[in-house]
């Protein structure tokens, strides 16, 4: 059953809540997810618009609590939204905690129950799946509704560890092997993670200094999940081994947003031609293994895919190097990569295939 916070009674006065009625760490800590946003990330939030994602947990409470403080210094309005999964009996009651707290805080909550589970059983998908997919469309449209320029989700950490850990599991390629963005703007989707380089205590133990209560899905302490092992159960164990753990994670995570940038800088290597994307042969004759892989990188991204397995990369890679003409390579999303004397050669499932003849399958 979720429970409140232990501070989740004698709460005090948030109506008027900012940097200076915060105790000094707290106070620092806002200010560097701020820094972090508009100084590592290049995007500026003074003046602007935004969207809290609001679950009620400790994460989101806690994001929600220092854009608060911030709002007033940095003239930012803020809304939030909740949606209730409607998974769990007590996630009505969630949507009240979430709503009681807003109002204390004077911010605009929009709240939506959705039908997950039904969506799962329509599109013969898991619950998870289908969650995420109604979450993203519920705060895309509360966003364009309030005039946000971004919503604000509160991964931290933690949750990059996990990240991290989920994709390496998976086989993923570098950079995408560093974990999950702290920015996505694209058509659909317009996402900051300020958060994500703070780590959970220092989240919660703020929510206690102030009093603030949460809610706790007890869920997220089961194993049914890999998720929920890789927090519960791989995690303690790693960080058992080197208490900086999160620190390995945070530096493994800025390499990794360092060589995509290199991959951005190779755009220019790119010919795009109806609705493909070709990496010419010349380029890729005259590229060393590292930029060979740049190259790749740069080209999945143009075509608006996030990740592609290492194994995959590799083994297209070594196509490439022994001249096996023509040959296919498959990746997710219904992506695929065609092998031949012109180059490598991106393109959707249906693109390409007629020009090559019935070439081989990876």
């Amino acid at each position: 059953m979720p429970a409140e916070s232990p501070g989740a009674h004698g709460l005090p006065a948030l109506e008027d809540l900012d940097l200076k009625k915060l105790p000094r760490e707290d106070a620092l800590m806002a200010l560097s997810a701020l820094r972090f946003i508009e100084g590592e990330l290049g995007r500026s939030l003074r003046g602007q618009k935004l969207l809290v994602a609001f679950s009620g947990g400790a994460d989101s409470t806690a994001l929600l609590i220092l854009f608060r403080a911030l709002a007033p210094h940095f003239g930012l309005g803020l809304s939030a939204a909740h949606l209730d999964h409607g998974l769990r009996p007590e996630s009505a009651a969630d949507a009240e905690s979430a709503s009681a707290l807003c109002a204390r805080l004077g911010v605009p909550l929009a709240v939506r129950r959705a039908d997950v589970a039904g969506l799962a059983r329509e599109r013969r998908c898991g619950l998870e799946e289908a969650g995420r997919t109604v979450r993203k469309a519920w705060l895309e449209e509360c966003r364009a509704a309030c005039g946000a320029s971004w919503v604000l989700e509160a991964h931290h950490s933690g949750d990059l560890a996990e990240d991290v850990l989920m994709r390496l599991v998976r086989g993923a390629g570098w950079p995408a092997l560093g974990g999950m963005k702290a920015v996505a703007d694209m058509p659909g989707m317009h996402v900051l993670r300020p958060l994500l380089m703070l780590e959970k205590d220092r989240l919660t133990a703020m929510l206690r200094r102030l009093g603030v209560p949460w809610r706790e899905d007890a869920t997220n302490a089961g194993l049914d999940h890999r998720r929920n092992r890789m927090r519960n159960a791989v995690l303690p164990l790693l960080l058992a081994e080197n208490p900086r753990f999160y620190g390995s994670v945070r530096a493994l995570w800025r390499m990794a947003r360092d060589s995509e940038r290199a991959a951005a800088g190779l755009g220019s290597s790119l010919i795009e031609e109806n609705g493909t994307v070709l990496l010419p042969a010349e380029v890729l004759a005259g590229a060393g293994a590292e930029k060979r892989s740049l190259l790749y990188l740069a080209a999945v991204r143009r075509m608006a895919r996030g990740q592609a397995r290492a194994s995959s990369l590799a083994a297209l890679d070594r196509a490439w190097l022994a001249r096996r003409f023509p040959r296919v390579f498959q990746f997710g999303g219904g992506l695929r990569a065609l092998v031949s004397a012109e180059g490598v050669r991106f393109y959707e499932e249906t693109g390409c295939e007629s020009r090559s003849g019935t070439p081989a399958r990876d």
